[in-house]
């Protein structure tokens, strides 16, 4: 039986938050594209396996090309993504995936976040002051706070926050389409302008000594890594840190209009309530991993050498694990979800971005206790990639705020 979106009739095809995962879900948990020359396994269970399995790199980008990277690359250089980003701990495994993540480690831990928390609860508030009859959630919140919020873990400046959103999106597009030669010249430009504040920042005397940028200046100067390693380190910090988290905030409030949930976000089922929009509708729809030796996997061999796509949004509709996936819902309390993957390469900040999402909800509901959208959420494509550009919404004056 064909599933459908449980929120079809009230939302459009181009905002429907189902849409992919339906159709991805129709298929085998395993499957061979043979246009693509890749694997893509949606099955939850078969993606939580390739996630721990050790035979599946992490360093796709330095060892796999797809069939669109045939002779597709007129730029000289190398043809997948960037030196900068091949670097990134993200893409490489064993010691020096170890060595690097383990230097940023700190910056969070508990200790750390709880220190964070007043600062992020300032900022949002600051945020939302003065948007009394609508406020647009991508521009007036989660582009701002996130860049915020990585400007001061980092350590830079910040002014530098403004540009953060444009060079996000275009380091973003250099992951999925960098057969495209306007992707790969507009990534390494994104790169280039990224390391050249992170250079500024290292060389100011007020640069704080537990900030992002003080930690790494510090194991430099011990000679445990080199300026490319700082690059490469605070590049994906940024990346990482502002992208998918501003990204995951819009589609949070999205999810939750969809879902009739508005009231559910800022009650004490807040942190339950993150976890499902996570499992939802997450930021990172997919990552990539390639065969170091042959492994099979739900009955099928992936060759050595062959690229695997890992699509962790719709292993968190998978059916066999999660009972009614299509469906937000408030009284779920999950165990587990793929929202930050699993595995050695689990993100680093996913308790950094569920803090920011926790309080951004909670203020919001605090703030408004009933909300509408004011226009059709507006969503384009960057190069391929899905970016929700705008989502405005502005309050419902319910009988019980007219009267405070």
């Amino acid at each position: 039986m064909i599933r459908k979106c449980p929120y079809a009739a009230e939302s459009s095809p181009q905002d429907d938050p189902c849409a992919d995962y339906l159709r991805l879900s129709e298929g085998p948990a395993v499957l061979r594209e043979d246009v693509l020359d890749v694997w893509v396994v949606t099955g939850f269970n078969e993606v939580t396996a390739l996630l721990r399995n050790p035979a599946m790199s992490s360093a796709w980008p330095a060892h796999a090309n797809t069939t669109l990277h045939d002779g597709s690359i007129s730029l000289e250089g190398p043809t997948r993504t960037d030196d900068t980003v091949r670097r990134w701990f993200m893409f490489n495994d064993g010691d020096q995936h170890m060595k690097l993540r383990r230097l940023v480690a700190p910056l969070f831990s508990a200790q750390q976040l709880a220190a964070f928390q007043p600062h992020i609860e300032d900022l949002v508030t600051r945020l939302l002051d003065g948007k009394h009859d609508r406020l647009d959630i991508v521009k007036d919140v989660s582009v701002p706070l996130s860049s915020g919020v990585i400007c001061r873990l980092l350590g830079m400046p910040g002014e530098v926050a403004r540009s953060l959103a444009e060079w996000g999106q275009d380091i973003a597009a250099l992951l999925y389409a960098d057969y495209l030669p306007e992707v790969v010249e507009r990534g390494h430009r994104a790169l280039r302008g990224l390391e050249g504040v992170v250079r500024e920042a290292l060389a100011r005397p007020e640069l704080p000594d537990d900030s992002g940028l003080g930690l790494l200046r510090r194991a430099r100067l011990a000679g445990e890594i080199d300026e490319r390693d700082i690059l490469s380190v605070a590049s994906l910090l940024v990346y990482a840190g502002f992208e998918t988290t501003s990204v995951f905030i819009g589609k949070a409030v999205r999810s939750a209009l969809h879902a009739d949930l508005w009231s559910q976000l800022g009650g004490p089922g807040n942190a339950s309530m993150v976890e499902e929009l996570l499992r939802f509708d997450t930021s990172v729809r997919q990552v990539a991993r390639v065969a170091m030796s042959d492994v099979v996997i739900g009955g099928h061999r992936i060759a050595e050498g062959e690229l695997v796509l890992l699509m962790l949004g719709a292993a968190n509709r998978d059916g066999e694990v999660f009972d009614e996936p299509d469906h937000l819902l408030e009284e779920r309390r999950i165990r587990r979800h793929l929202a930050f993957g699993q595995g050695p390469h689990y993100c680093l900040g996913a308790g950094l971005a569920r803090l920011e999402v926790q309080i951004v909800l909670r203020q919001l509901v605090a703030k408004w206790d009933a909300v509408e959208l004011v226009t059709a959420p507006v969503v384009k494509r960057h190069f391929g990639v899905p970016v929700l550009e705008s989502l405005e919404i502005r309050p419902v004056r319910t009988r019980a705020s007219t009267s405070r």
